[in-house]
């Protein structure tokens, strides 16, 4: 780094090796192409980690009090009241046919949103927001039905770590009643 003598104010004439330089990806040299990522949010139903594509979220709230409505689908715990607005609040460990569990410090509800459609998801916790590149994404229908394999669309693959991505339109479907085997084929 050098400075100009002329002057009292000192012109800076700095080189790269300044602590102020800036060095690689913000002095515009170009890195490489800009690939769009997707974000989902992790989430735990049970012991199983899975992903949910963070456009269809809403927001996640801490577990409120939940009021059993009688005849409502075996997937509904019942309703909650997400500040004047009454939604379903769906049972993700009876959707996915995992072994009930105990409602804990780390349970939430997920509030999700598709194709007009607002309910909430009970899931045992929230793990992380990640981006993933579009090859990171492989999508592929797992084998399977009534082991909750059929709400998986898509599977994440970030080094060793393999997550299965839920698919909020066959949940929907099957939580109404009407997800029958030949729907898989068309969601």
């Amino acid at each position: 780094m050098s400075w100009n003598d002329g002057s009292s104010a000192g012109v800076f004439t700095g080189t790269n090796s300044s602590m102020f330089a800036i060095h690689g990806e913000l002095d515009g040299e170009k890195v490489g192409e800009f690939q769009e990522r997707e974000q989902f949010i992790g989430l735990f139903v049970g012991k199983e980690e899975f992903l949910l594509p963070i456009a269809s979220v809403r927001e996640i709230i801490m577990l409120p009090p939940i009021t059993y409505v009688p005849n409502s689908s075996e997937f509904v715990d019942g309703v909650i009241n997400l500040r004047g607005t009454i939604l379903p609040a769906v049972n993700m460990r009876k959707v996915l046919d995992i072994p009930r569990g105990e409602k804990t410090v780390n349970s939430r509800i997920v509030i999700g949103r598709h194709e007009g459609i607002t309910f909430g998801m009970i899931v045992d916790g929230i793990t992380y927001v990640v981006a993933l590149l579009p090859t990171e994404i492989e999508h592929q229908m797992m084998p399977g039905k009534g082991s909750g394999a059929e709400f998986i669309s898509s599977m994440s693959k970030q080094g060793p770590k393999i997550c299965g991505i839920l698919d909020l339109a066959r949940v929907l479907k099957h939580v109404a009643g009407t997800l029958e085997s030949e729907d898989l084929d068309e969601v």
